[in-house]
């Protein structure tokens, strides 16, 4: 198939649009560190299920770092080991690839980023050969365009619209405001609608965040500024606050001009407070954020707050079942209060007395059935009770 190949076009018109954000309805979320409602792990997950990624040599997975979770099939996504986007059904098998790595048509030189729009296109952006290509779920290349900037990830707002958020550092001749920009709204023709945000990190890239900084939550796009505090909305025509996040009796550290443009400075005060991670969740019944306290043995704390009464509760993974202890780092969200995560062969061959003996999970035996340490990694899908969230069934600790 023909490569159509499109160059993003950006007016001056469309550089001046810099979207001003909508403070009017923040929501306020102090997390108290010290508080007693702790919720355990075991209370108020009900169901733990799993699907085993089937492995073959033509395509093993070395780390997942994106999963992309569709009615009927699973997007994989290995940036850096095995570099390669792969398609599974929920039984776990292979279903196809899409591109490969390569400097030919339709290939890919980096995965930055990889977006999955309502029509099942797949859009990855790859900074290298500074271009998009979208692909339709099969892997049968649509288009590619040229991208005169570099994006750290990208979202589809819709069918018809890509959200960037800039990698900071770089732009071509031309489009150099939106260098200094955090996001970048565009049409799939590549026209600006808006740009937002400036980053002190765009002074210094190497102190750019590491989370997505776009999430997708029921067709929402929310974000945030390297290593804000503050969790923004984006649609078609604005720029929304919609989080706040704050600490009682304590500061949330938030790093100045001078801490990332001094060597070390950024990484010693980050190891001395504080501070919001950027990885949150939102949900049908509640929505949950990682925070990370340096003080503590287990580094990051997950707390959940309840949607409909902005109650807050801590989670506690202390849990004689090893498959629940396990859960720190979940990928994505599926369906309504479900968080997905991978646990590796190794870690789980190595803890099978522990999960056999004490895990409650449906078909644990048919878990380690043909298990190697050379497998490709298991998806857990945790599902949490909402009764017991919302009820606020909680332990003190």
């Amino acid at each position: 198939m023909a490569c159509l190949s499109l160059s993003l076009s950006i007016s001056c018109n469309h550089l001046s649009n810099s979207a001003m954000a909508d403070y009017s309805n923040v929501t306020q979320i102090q997390y108290d560190k010290d508080a007693e409602d702790v919720i355990v792990i075991d209370r108020v997950v009900d169901s733990c299920k799993y699907v085993r990624l089937r492995t073959d040599k033509s395509y093993l997975i070395g780390k997942i770092d994106q999963l992309l979770l569709c009615d009927s099939f699973i997007v994989v996504i290995d940036k850096h080991i095995a570099q390669s986007i792969l398609v599974f059904d929920y039984d776990g098998n292979f279903l196809n690839r899409i591109s490969r790595l390569g400097n030919g048509p339709g290939e890919y030189l980096i995965i930055n980023h990889v977006a999955i729009n309502d029509r099942k296109e797949v859009c990855i952006l790859d900074n290298a050969k500074e271009r998009i290509t979208i692909f339709d779920i099969k892997g049968k290349m649509i288009e590619s365009k040229h991208l005169p900037f570099r994006g750290k990830s990208l979202e589809y707002l819709g069918n018809n619209n890509l959200l960037f958020r800039v990698e900071n550092c770089y732009a071509e001749v031309g489009y150099k405001e939106i260098e200094k920009s955090s996001f970048v709204l565009t049409e799939m023709n590549g026209n600006i609608i808006y740009t937002f945000g400036d980053d002190h990190s765009y002074r210094n890239p190497s102190y750019q965040s590491y989370s997505d900084n776009i999430y997708k939550y029921d067709g929402r796009l929310y974000g945030r500024l390297d290593h804000g505090n503050l969790v923004y909305e984006f649609d078609k025509d604005s720029v929304i606050g919609r989080f706040e996040l704050s600490l009682k009796n304590d500061k949330l550290y938030s790093p100045t001009i001078e801490d990332m443009s001094t060597p070390g400075l950024y990484k010693e005060k980050r190891l001395q407070q504080p501070s919001f991670s950027g990885t949150f969740f939102i949900c049908a019944d509640y929505s949950c954020f990682r925070m990370m306290f340096p003080e503590r043995t287990n580094l990051y704390t997950w707390f959940f707050r309840i949607n409909n009464t902005g109650r807050i509760l801590t989670l506690s993974t202390e849990s004689n079942d090893p498959l629940l202890a396990c859960f720190n780092n979940p990928l994505s969200r599926w369906r309504d209060n479900t968080l997905v995560q991978e646990i590796s062969p190794t870690v789980l061959l190595s803890r099978k007395n522990e999960i056999l003996e004490n895990s409650k999970i449906e078909k644990k035996e048919a878990l380690f059935d043909g298990l190697s340490l050379e497998d490709n990694p298991v998806l857990f899908f945790y599902s949490f009770n909402s009764t017991v969230l919302i009820n606020g069934d909680v332990s003190q600790q």
